[in-house]
């Protein structure tokens, strides 16, 4: 018979999705072995309950790993230390997991139990997928207007619509993704506003929109990114040329295949390309001399401090200094002296860093300002230099087209084979490293290929009679936007947003995607799939909403006991029932779970009007003091039955199928528009021929 056994492991809660988990906990076992701690717990509960003085004030980031043994020498320091030294002269990552899991069955971490063989976030995509109902007409077509499909949706749970769902099942929840960008209101009370904003819209608008249109809900969106910024660049279209970087679970070899094929047809030097960014880091370079110096000369002692004004002697000798810092770099960069010198002097006007140091002690604090600055921009880069930096990178591009410099990679008279080799070697770069970046058109092109693309989405998007179809245009579209980045940020949410309520406009379901950066690099066939995906995973929310809601708290009342400062790996319910709440969701949802609510008074009331209108026959049983026997108009009975049964379930396509044939009475063919309308259904889809190529879909393929 198996005996089950657990052990504490510091900060696992830091690593336990990591590639190199296996890899870290043989480490921690070994050095717990040596430090004279190796504690194994006979049971669950006392090593929840343990807090062993060498985990300190280290608890929270602390995890538990179950082992599964036959006898209990297993676990005795000698054979432990040889388990983990196999281990760890295992050459692969996947080969060490495969080791551990002969001995680990699962970990637990931040409140909750994880089996071992799914740590990595992606065996969890795959196993919530595989639980996923199978892929018809009626689990991709809307069967409720669209705001009462949502208003299904626990107004707790609303936020899983519109944030990665990978953050969900790494036990992240609202206040995680709002803690990224939380200046202002934060990050998430513009994604609620700006999704109230569309419901609002829904469904005229989305049906012949504009850039404009885009430019507003990209505001929206962007208040808390850009909130206490000196330069407002909310629903404003970039002025300069920018890239974004292709991330290893945002990029498959036939999407990159795509883009090259993209970048090759284009024939554009000042379109797409595809290559690395170096920083350059001359400001931050500049800086780290700058205090240096200060401190090699010791200038406080030739300088005494004048309390009311910098003299002319030190102001000559900053300007000596500049120049020194500037020449130092040329030795050490191999970078034109011009383009050190237009960066540094932007940067100097700028943020005048003699001006932001007191007098008092000039020098000494001048040095210290200095050195912080090093520091800042070591992180970051100045709009001058960031702007150099891509100019070189598109010069150095690993794939461009056009008439481009001689040192960028030309693609346009490729072959397809060397096409395909090239998509195999930036791909397995990008699964190495994540420095490789796709460089977007200048502005001006990026905004007229962005308007050709909206036009032939205007075009074609009639022409879509299935939800596949649908799908499959609306996915054109938002994927070019995406990869044109006509934004200085928040392009993946405008983006992702557009995508759902287009889908919503046409009678298509939400699609809550795991990662919507995989429209980026992904092939049009997968991103359709993930699209497909996401349409189930918000069925999957609707139908386990109770499980949903208990975890979502739960992962709430854990992430404000880590910010209160609590020790624990239990989060027992009486350590989390001291924890203190607060109203910060209600507040920031609110606007929505009101939208919905009015939105279904409004149809109440509608249907209400329509069936008082129709239902003659109710009126006349009911009247008391008439002896008139009314003649009912034709098709006022059906449509009224018709009304009440929609009033109950709100099956749009039933209701509409069903009324289809009293077109022929012309009062009723005007309130069936004016429900159409309402309910924004999409009378023209039809799903007899989207079955066939839905279930050819494969949820697993990629």
């Amino acid at each position: 018979m198996s005996l089950k056994r657990f052990i504490l492991i510091p900060g696992l809660t830091t690593f336990y999705s990591d590639a190199t988990c296996s890899k870290k906990i043989a480490e921690a076992l070994k050095k717990a072995i040596s430090g004279k701690y190796y504690l194994i717990y006979p049971n669950l509960a006392a090593a929840q309950r343990d807090k062993p003085p060498y985990l300190k004030k280290h608890m929270a980031t602390a995890g538990i790993i179950e082992l599964e043994i036959e006898e209990e020498s297993q676990l005795s320091e000698d054979n432990i230390l040889k388990f983990c030294e196999k281990v760890l002269t295992l050459p692969t990552d996947k080969e060490r997991a495969k080791k551990c899991s002969s001995l680990i069955e699962a970990v637990y971490v931040k409140g909750f139990k994880l089996p071992f063989n799914q740590l990595d976030v992606k065996a969890r995509e795959i196993a919530q997928i595989t639980s996923f109902n199978s892929v018809n007409d009626s689990t991709l077509q809307l069967t409720l207007p669209p705001l009462l499909y949502l208003k299904q949706i626990h107004p707790e749970l609303h936020f899983l619509l519109f944030t990665d769902h990978q953050f969900f099942l790494n036990f992240e929840n609202w206040r995680h993704y709002n803690a990224r960008e939380a200046r202002g209101k934060g990050c998430v009370y513009d994604l609620f506003q700006a999704t109230t904003s569309l419901c609002k819209l829904l469904p005229q608008l989305l049906k012949n929109f504009t850039l404009e249109d885009i430019k507003a809900v990209q505001k929206l969106l962007s208040d808390s990114v850009f909130y206490g910024s000196t330069e407002d660049r909310r629903g404003i279209f970039r002025q300069d040329y920018n890239a974004f970087p292709l991330h290893p679970d945002a990029a498959t070899v036939d999407g990159i295949k795509e883009l090259l094929q993209r970048i090759k047809s284009d024939n554009q030097a000042n379109g797409f390309r595809i290559g690395f960014v170096n920083r350059s880091t001359i400001v931050s370079s500049f800086c780290r001399y700058m205090s240096l110096t200060i401190r090699e000369e010791k200038l406080w002692k030739k300088f005494p401090d004048e309390m009311d004004k910098l003299t002319p002697e030190m102001l000559e000798k900053l300007k000596e200094l500049e120049k020194k810092a500037i020449a130092e770099m040329r030795k050490t960069k191999d970078i034109a002296v011009q383009d050190i010198e237009v960066i540094i002097n932007d940067f100097l006007k700028d943020f005048e860093p003699s001006q932001r140091v007191s007098l008092s002690s000039f020098w000494g604090n001048l040095s210290y300002y200095y050195s912080d600055l090093a520091n800042e921009f070591s992180r970051k880069s100045t709009k001058l230099e960031l702007q150099y930096d891509l100019r070189c990178g598109r010069a150095h591009a690993l794939a461009s087209a056009g008439d481009v410099e001689d040192s960028a990679v030309n693609i346009k008279d490729f072959a397809d084979t060397e096409i395909d080799a090239l998509a195999k070697n930036i791909y397995t770069r990008i699964q190495l490293s994540n420095d490789i970046y796709l460089f977007t058109p200048e502005p001006k092109l990026a905004e007229k290929w962005a308007n050709v693309a909206l036009g032939k989405y205007h075009s074609t998007i009639s022409q879509a009679k299935s939800p596949m179809g649908v799908i499959e245009v609306v996915d054109e579209l938002v994927h070019e936007l995406e990869i044109l980045h006509l934004f200085h940020d928040v392009n993946c949410r405008t983006n992702d947003l557009w995508k759902n309520f287009l889908f919503l406009a046409h009678s298509i379901k939400w699609a809550t995607e795991f990662n919507p950066n995989r429209l980026d690099a992904y092939s049009r066939k997968e991103r359709v799939q993930q699209h497909i995906q996401g349409i189930l995973r918000t069925d999957y929310i609707i139908e386990h909403q109770e499980q949903l809601l208990q975890d979502n708290r739960r992962i709430d009342l854990i992430y404000l006991a880590n910010r209160a400062g609590l020790q624990t790996v239990d989060y027992s319910a009486e350590e989390l029932s001291q924890v203190k709440t607060d109203l910060q969701y209600q507040e920031i949802s609110q606007q929505l779970a009101e939208e919905l609510e009015a939105y279904e008074k409004i149809v109440q009331q509608k249907l209400g009007q329509l069936i008082k209108k129709y239902d003659l026959q109710s009126h006349s049983k009911l009247s008391s003091t008439s002896a008139v026997i009314f003649s009912i108009p034709p098709g006022y009975l059906e449509f009224a039955e018709a009304l009440k049964q929609f009033q109950i379930n709100y099956d749009t396509p039933l209701f509409f199928k069903r009324v289809a044939y009293l077109h022929t009475v012309p009062e009723i063919a005007e309130d069936i528009e004016i429900l159409m309308s309402l309910t924004g259904f999409n009378c023209e889809l039809e799903s007899d021929d989207m079955v066939q190529s839905a279930e050819n879909c494969s949820l697993l393929e990629y």
